[in-house]
């Protein structure tokens, strides 16, 4: 009976084998089991349709081909982009802005999108990157406007939706444009804006009528966030101007030239402006330039500029301010940021800033220069206006003007002047550094013993430029950045279309402009 009672568990063993290998399959091994056998049944259903297992093979490869295609035309072009970031050894940056894009990485990808990218594209990113078109307001509105054309030579392709491939084809040329200059704070609201519209347009209406649709909505986009909000806050911050006083700028802007333009005109004020201007771009020029062309057409009956009118209009130019012209009711003093002293300032009744962007912790993102100008107004007691839309107000937090900026071309800070450009003044605590240099390294091989054949060259304040050689300088590197931060204590009011409010006020401007 015992031997029986052995031998029965035996017996019993080899049944249960099968059942304890089934419970040790993972679920991926389980999922890989039926991959295979779904392949092996595909491959099976083939040949029975005459199809080889050789040319089975030959088909597969040539699907993976296209999908290799198709992700590097659509979803790969991002990526490519990301990595085709070259680090040009020639270009000398400052280990604290090292981490921003050069204008040679941003150029480098360019390339590798251009067959898909729209003609009037290609044209306007390279108008930005020659700083044809400069300014958030009008490179805003330039691009916008070449949208349109974008979409009016749009063409949905077959098995898809124009809601669905727009969006991503709109994507490849933002890319492009990011290769040229970074997108401005308006821009990227604008981007996000259009894209919501284009996922609204229903399925089922014709790509004809929807061209049409999003066209007209861009045109009212830009008639109420730049034409309608610029009336608006230039009739607000005309109160602020008043006869005989006195008011300063800094470089450029669209809604403050407007500002100038109305209270001159319509208003018939009369009072004096002082434009403070920086290297390498000179704006201040543009503005000016513009209030002069402004007044001429006013003061013909004909609407042309006066001969005798435009060559009084030749500014001389020196380290004090300059001498005053007349054009209507505005005289004008034109001067350089490094020409800035405490007389200047003196007579001065406001301050009225151009913003870039407005942060949500009040800081103002604007050209270089401006945080200078309102820490000098502030210090004596001047208020300082902030003219600014909406669309260019920002959820984003900053705090200096090193993590976020944009690099542009050291070479342009050292250009000859030509003509029409100031005389350039010379730094003399420069000079005494390349002095300082070039006398090191001649002591340095006088103690190796190496004669040296020709004497050390000495800069003079003649010579064309004193950093002619830079780049052959270890010790010496060139920044050129383009915007900076100003703190809300140096900043009064900020005047908007929805009013004026102070800089601690932006995060309920953003509110607003979310549910509206």
């Amino acid at each position: 009976m015992s031997d029986q009672g052995e031998s029965a568990p035996a017996a019993a063993q080899p049944k249960a084998a099968p059942d304890t290998e089934k419970k040790t399959l993972t679920n991926k091994e389980l999922k890989e089991l039926k991959k295979k056998e779904k392949a092996a049944k595909r491959a099976a259903q083939k040949e029975a349709a005459g199809i080889s297992p050789e040319q089975q093979e030959q088909m597969a490869q040539q699907k993976m081909e296209k999908k290799k295609q198709q992700s590097a035309t659509n979803t790969g072009i991002k990526k490519q982009l990301s990595q085709a970031v070259v680090k040009d050894q020639s270009m000398k940056i400052p280990a604290l802005f090292s981490h921003l894009e050069t204008r040679e990485q941003r150029n480098a990808s360019s390339p590798t999108v251009s067959h898909i990218v729209h003609p009037s594209i290609l044209s306007l990113s390279l108008r930005f990157s020659n700083h044809e078109i400069v300014g958030s307001t009008a490179r805003l509105r330039s691009m916008l406007e070449v949208f349109k054309m974008v979409i009016d030579d749009y063409k949905t392709p077959e098995n898809t939706t124009l809601t669905r491939h727009l969006t991503g084809h709109l994507s490849h040329q933002i890319e492009y444009l990011k290769s040229s200059r970074p997108l401005s704070i308006a821009m990227g609201n604008a981007i996000r804006w259009l894209k919501q519209e284009i996922s609204l347009i229903s399925i089922d209406t014709p790509e004809s009528e929807a061209k049409q649709i999003l066209s007209a909505r861009i045109d009212t986009f830009i008639n109420e966030k730049l034409h309608y909000s610029d009336q608006a806050i230039v009739q607000s911050a005309s109160q602020h101007i008043s006869n005989g006083s006195t008011v300063l700028t800094f470089g450029h802007s669209e809604v403050l030239l407007k500002l100038f333009q109305y209270c001159a005109t319509e208003q018939n004020k009369s009072f004096n402006l002082v434009i403070v201007d920086s290297r390498p771009l000179f704006e201040g020029k543009r503005l000016l330039t513009e209030l002069a062309n402004t007044t001429q057409k006013a003061e013909t009956p004909n609407g042309e500029p006066d001969a005798e009118s435009e060559s009084s209009s030749i500014i001389s130019r020196r380290s004090a301010p300059a001498s005053p012209i007349t054009k209507e009711n505005i005289k004008v003093n034109y001067c350089l940021i490094n020409s800035l002293s405490s007389t200047i300032f003196e007579d001065v009744d406001c301050v009225f800033l151009g913003a870039h962007a407005m942060l949500s912790n009040g800081y103002m993102y604007s050209r270089v220069g401006t945080a200078m100008v309102a820490m000098m107004a502030h210090k004596r007691n001047i208020p300082v206006l902030t003219c600014c839309e909406s669309i260019k107000f920002s959820e984003r937090v900053q705090l200096d003007s090193v993590t976020t900026n944009e690099l542009a071309d050291p070479e342009d800070l050292i250009k000859n002047a030509n003509s029409k450009q100031p005389p350039q003044q010379t730094s003399l605590a420069l000079k005494q550094f390349l002095k300082e240099v070039e006398q090191k390294e001649h002591d340095k091989k006088a103690k190796t013993g190496k004669k040296e054949k020709e004497p050390v060259k000495s800069h003079s304040m003649g010579d064309e430029s004193l950093l002619a050689d830079w780049k052959s300088i270890p010790s010496l590197n060139l920044l050129n950045i383009m915007y900076d931060l100003t703190p809300p204590s140096y900043i009064n009011k900020v005047v908007t279309e929805l009013g004026s409010l102070p800089p601690s006020s932006v995060p309920v401007i953003l509110r607003e402009y979310k549910s509206g």
